[in-house]
């Protein structure tokens, strides 16, 4: 990659894990939605059963919000557009709400290292995109002071760390809003526009990885995304499940 890995940004590092293959004989991976043991780390994190209901996502159009498959981009593709893609690793249906909310609201961190795992393998098997960085979409810092971590930060870290890149906080979020997933999409808009600031300048084309674990409207990442733009920055999105159905 043409930019080094060290730009003097602050770097986020997940905790340290000198027992990792320990671990992993005391606990091994399990099937995200039964539980079963897995038979083999293979870089989808679900039992053969469970596979047969998974239900992918894969890359969609931040303007269209339309799937589209393989390296073509959608035809209303826009180079000058802030959120340059947008990579789900599946539909949001209730087993996801499930994990999902196991991770936000009851402290179900385990889940982080699977589904930043998982994200970073799909990122590489799809040719995604090359990234500089891994960012998370951040919390007020009341809001994760009340939460103990930010779900985003957890599994951005673990992407980063299996693409051999930097995890870094380059944006803030500066106001506590009301929660996105109690209002409308023309509210979800109104609400986050202009709460986060990008907390360096970055070289012009350095390409971030701007990672959240659900995309509904895409008001939020697409705020992210346009704030980490005007400081020079190429961004693709991902997110663990994609979720249209907001009016």
């Amino acid at each position: 990659m043409p930019h080094s890995r060290n730009q003097g940004l602050p770097e986020v590092e997940p905790s340290a894990r000198p027992l990792d293959y320990l671990l992993n004989l005391l606990f091994p991976d399990r099937c995200l939605f039964c539980r079963t043991i897995l038979p083999s780390a293979d870089g989808l994190p679900l039992c053969s059963s469970c596979r047969t209901t998974f239900s992918p996502a894969g890359r969609i159009c931040p303007q269209c919000e339309r799937f589209f498959q393989g390296q073509t981009e959608c035809t209303c593709f826009s180079a000058a557009s802030p959120l340059q893609s947008l990579f789900a690793l599946s539909r949001y249906d209730q087993q996801w709400r499930a994990l999902l909310h196991d991770l936000k609201y009851r402290n179900r961190r385990s889940l982080a290292r699977p589904f930043g795992v998982w994200l970073a393998r799909e990122i590489i098997k799809q040719e995604y995109c090359a990234p500089h960085v891994v960012v998370p979409i951040p919390l007020h810092r009341l809001r994760e002071k009340e939460r103990g971590f930010n779900q985003s930060t957890l599994v951005a870290c673990h992407t980063a760390r299996i693409l051999g890149i930097p995890c870094r906080q380059l944006l803030v979020k500066n106001k506590d809003t009301v929660s996105q997933t109690t209002i409308s999409r023309l509210e979800r808009r109104e609400n986050i526009h202009g709460v986060f600031s990008c907390t360096s300048s970055l070289p012009q084309g350095f390409v971030v990885l701007l990672i959240d674990d659900i995309y509904s409207t895409g008001a939020t990442m697409k705020e992210a995304a346009a704030v980490l733009h005007g400081c020079g920055a190429k961004v693709f999105g991902v997110v663990i499940a994609y979720n249209p159905r907001i009016s």
